[in-house]
């Protein structure tokens, strides 16, 4: 059988996730969740299409809303508040943080988590390039007050 070769499209190159990727995603969205899905729409997944470009986050916080199950959206124009990124072994730091603060700062994002599963690390940048990073202890939002422990996030 002949390969087919698959064409980009204008969203990044599909990457390739990983086990512990895709634990601390799944356990993310849960905790995430459980305590905050009354205030906040918590999403994983989602594609945007930013002024700025277009990108998927691994997952997504925005304003509440209710999902309209007869209409359906592709490519999401609304501006989550928060997203979060999980560094994966075929990532460069380099291309994630440049895909952060040239996509998702300019577009309106006003925090970006980015999970560092290797040193069990959350660092959270906002928009003016300060960050509070949290290697023990409770990760804590300053835009959205979410609050989750790091224990929790990197639970064995």
């Amino acid at each position: 059988m002949e390969a087919v070769a698959q064409t980009p499209t204008d969203f990044e190159e599909e990457k390739m996730s990983s086990y512990n990727h895709a634990e601390l995603q799944s356990r993310l969205a849960f905790l995430l969740m459980s305590a905050y899905r009354q205030q906040y729409s918590i999403l994983t997944e989602l594609d945007f299409e930013f002024a700025s470009g277009k990108t998927r986050p691994d997952l997504s916080i925005l304003p509440k809303r209710k999902a309209d199950w007869l209409a359906d959206e592709i490519v999401v124009q609304d501006i989550p508040l928060t997203t979060i990124e999980i560094f994966s072994p075929e990532q460069s730091l380099n291309s994630l943080t440049e895909r952060i603060y040239k996509k998702h700062f300019p577009a309106g994002v006003k925090s970006v988590w980015l999970v560092v599963p290797t040193v069990q690390t959350v660092s959270i940048l906002l928009p003016d390039k300060r960050q509070m990073n949290f290697a023990d202890g409770v990760v804590n939002d300053p835009v959205t007050g979410i609050q989750l422990n790091l224990s929790d996030i990197f639970e064995g």
